[in-house]
């Protein structure tokens, strides 16, 4: 029951024609949709689906069904025409793969003519004639074999994953928590119909991409308990599907859990736990990093030279990614942010500011807005302590304000950040009344925290 999530490859490798066509009337529902002024969300809403969905609609990468095509013809005020489109579209589909079934059975009749023929004789004198072969076999296999999902619901669930781990970095964590909590349910009902063997493991790995999703942004929220149940789940499945790559973000997240929460000592072994998972993977580069910015705060300055230089060696070794936006991929711009923490802690100030103002201007959209503003956060903490081991209160109270002016947060990040930030202060300026300006809203920011995460804690 692929219903309005059916892909594009449903009966196998499809024609350009089709193809074509599918492209255009997403194209179609594009323009009558911002006729209507309707944005994507606003139409998924309407339609009983997601703005991903809509998305890869609109650009020929899934096909719709019935039901939401009728939905968005009433919505987009199209009068009948949208609707129209898409029964003109189902006829050609539907043509297209009855002579790919035509063509299939041709074929496997040819094959069992050639078999026919070439049996022996012994064997050809007590054949049983064709009209009399066993039927009920034929429909014991396909009965074995049925499935609801098919390999175009695969496609765009890995589609719909990916699109939804490429906006961690800045979606609000509620309504990419609610998207990827409903994507588990429609997949947990996939896992209760027909199905392969090699679509049920790639569905449930599918579902451990989100459940680390969702426990990362349940962290960030402050809700620590809630998202080590979903560090587990995913860790679960990892080990059931053998995935190695979800196995090692599982220790990645307990590693991140590990350092926010000053338990410096375990992080490691944890790091080098997910390393031995996935050895050849990019994740390595992130576990390296975590590791590098224990030791920094652990005072182990050689050890985090060390660890950068290796970890920049690993990344240099994997190719770049086509998403590196994607949270759970490493690419050569995210280095610079793993650095600055770094070097920030070891003192090394020119260093930690010439990676923070990089991390800054990566982060930046052309519109001036942060596109990663928890890595902005940290970069504007980063320069707002720098500024204060210059001995100027005023540009460390002014960074400070900006960073804490994001909504987007990682909670238990940011107040470890903050008190790092504070014992420097007290330390550099221990009785110094313009320290108010940047003690105060950091007390501010650890009320906000408690209260909209870790307060909601279940």
């Amino acid at each position: 029951m692929p219903g309005i999530l059916e892909g594009v490859n449903g009966m196998g490798r499809e024609s350009e024609e089709l193809s074509e066509k599918r492209k255009l009337l997403g194209k179609l529902l594009a323009v009558y949709r911002t006729a209507a002024g309707l944005t994507q969300l606003q139409l998924a809403q309407a339609t009983f689906c997601d703005r991903t969905t809509v998305t890869h609609i609109e650009g020929g990468r899934a096909r719709g069904d019935e039901k939401f095509w009728k939905a968005a013809d009433s919505h987009c005020g199209a009068d009948g025409g949208l609707f129209a489109e898409f029964r003109k579209f189902e006829a050609v589909k539907q043509d297209h793969e009855t002579r790919v079934r035509e063509t299939a059975l041709l074929e496997a009749r040819a094959k069992a003519e050639r078999l026919h023929t070439t049996t022996s004789p012994a064997r050809v004198t007590t054949e049983v004639p064709k009209q009399a072969i066993p039927q009920e076999t034929v429909e014991h296999v396909r009965r074995l074999y049925r499935t609801d999902v098919g390999p175009g619901t695969i496609e765009h669930l890995h589609f719909a994953a990916e699109e939804l781990c490429c906006e961690y970095a800045w979606r609000d964590p509620d309504e990419l928590k609610t998207d990827a909590h409903q994507w588990l349910r429609y997949i947990s009902g996939l896992l209760g119909g027909p199905c392969t063997l090699k679509e049920h493991r790639e569905l449930l790995v599918i579902s451990g991409w989100l459940l680390l999703l969702i426990g990362c942004v349940e962290y960030d929220q402050g809700r620590k308990h809630q998202a080590e149940h979903s560090r587990a789940a995913a860790f679960r499945i990892g080990k059931d599907t053998g995935h190695g790559g979800i196995i090692a973000w599982t220790f990645e997240m307990s590693a991140w859990f590990a350092l926010t929460q000053g338990n410096l000592g375990s992080v490691a072994a944890l790091a080098a736990a997910g390393s031995e998972a996935a050895p050849n993977t990019s994740v390595v580069v992130q576990l390296a990093a975590q590791s590098a910015k224990a030791a920094a705060r652990m005072g182990q300055r050689e050890t985090v030279h060390r660890i950068l230089d290796e970890g920049y060696r690993s990344l240099e070794r994997h190719d770049r990614p086509s998403r590196p936006e994607n949270h759970f991929v490493i690419d050569p711009q995210k280095w610079d942010f793993y650095a600055m923490d770094c070097y920030r802690l070891v003192g090394q100030n020119q260093r930690a500011v010439n990676h923070a103002r990089e991390v800054l201007a990566i982060s930046r959209r052309a519109d001036g807005s942060d596109k990663s503003p928890m890595r902005a956060t940290e970069a504007r903490l980063t320069l707002a302590m720098a500024s204060l081991r210059q001995g100027d209160l005023d540009s460390a109270a002014e960074w400070t304000r900006v960073a804490l002016s994001s909504s987007r947060k990682s909670a238990e990040q940011l107040v470890m950040i903050a008190d790092e930030l504070e014992e420097e202060l007290h330390t550099l300026f221990p009785k110094d009344p313009a320290a108010l300006a940047i003690t105060e809203p950091l007390a501010q920011a650890r009320l906000e925290l408690k209260v909209n995460g870790a307060g909601h804690e279940g």
